[in-house]
């Protein structure tokens, strides 16, 4: 997997140069995932981080886990709302070079690596939408991964099998390679973990095939998750608190969010709802 080399002048202004955006539209296009490190302030970082660490807890006390590589959601409020993070410039810019105008923002959530968890099974986020074309067209939606935490071997790095964003072969019905395909892959081109630090940004082809690890450790392991899709393809739209309505505007990166009355409860799985008084 590449790692962009972004300079100091790049990371203060927050914008990226032509070069690294060319550079990382072609790690995506040749392998379907591309690092971009030290993007994101880290106090950003560890300010989510923490609040992220005290709803895990919180829920898995009162709750439980429903879908343990879902988790818990990011609050959609200030004070943990940053710019570099859901609207990190490079990463705009980036999705913006490969797709064109009109890319939305289509998702603010995350997936946690919980301790004791087993492995994920390995799979796409999306099919191709013309598979039978002679050339692989380009990415239609590509997740942003954020890491809260520093990932290792040992608390979860996701899995990766690198260019197989090109194989035709997964379905709109079974996102699912089967065994014959990933030792396939495996043999000319073994599977990748993605570390990752603190500051660091991930840009993924949601085709790659790929799957959450084991988390050794005792501490969860949450990490972001934005999608930057297509404005023409079908939109699942998420919810933030109203309120934030300045926050989520952008002159390049439209959302689909959907405002809801304060103090909403994002905790829940699938769609917030205001708090009783």
């Amino acid at each position: 997997m590449q790692a962009l080399k972004i300079s100091l002048d790049e990371v203060k202004s927050g914008l990226m140069c032509a070069d690294n955006i060319q550079a990382a539209a072609e790690a995506l296009r040749e392998d379907g995932v591309v690092l971009l490190p030290g993007v994101i302030d880290v106090d950003h970082i560890d300010c989510l981080g923490q609040k992220m660490l005290d709803d895990v807890d919180s829920v898995e006390q009162t709750n439980g886990i429903s879908n343990n590589w879902q988790g818990v959601r990011p609050p959609p409020f200030h004070p943990y709302l940053f710019s570099d993070i859901v609207f990190n410039e490079m990463a705009i810019a980036v999705t913006h070079h490969i797709m064109g105008d009109g890319v939305i923002l289509d998702s603010y959530g995350a997936n946690t690596a919980f301790s004791g968890d087993e492995q994920q099974g390995v799979h796409a986020d999306t099919h191709q939408l013309w598979p039978n074309l002679d050339r692989i067209p380009p990415p239609h939606c590509i997740v942003v991964n954020v890491p809260l935490l520093d990932v290792d071997q040992s608390n979860g790095a996701t899995k990766v099998w690198l260019g197989t964003h090109q194989d035709t072969r997964i379905q709109p019905d079974n996102r699912r390679p089967t065994e014959e395909m990933i030792a396939e892959w495996d043999a000319k081109r073994p599977a990748e973990y993605v570390f990752s630090k603190r500051g660091d940004l991930i840009l993924r082809d949601m085709r790659v095939w790929h799957c959450g690890m084991p988390n050794h450790t005792d501490t969860p392991r949450p990490m972001l998750a934005m999608i930057h899709r297509c404005e023409w393809e079908s939109q699942w739209g998420f919810e933030a608190q109203k309120g934030t309505e300045d926050f989520f505007q952008h002159p390049i990166l439209q959302t689909s969010v959907v405002y809801v009355d304060a103090p909403i409860d994002y905790l829940q799985q699938g769609h917030s709802r205001p708090l009783a008084n």
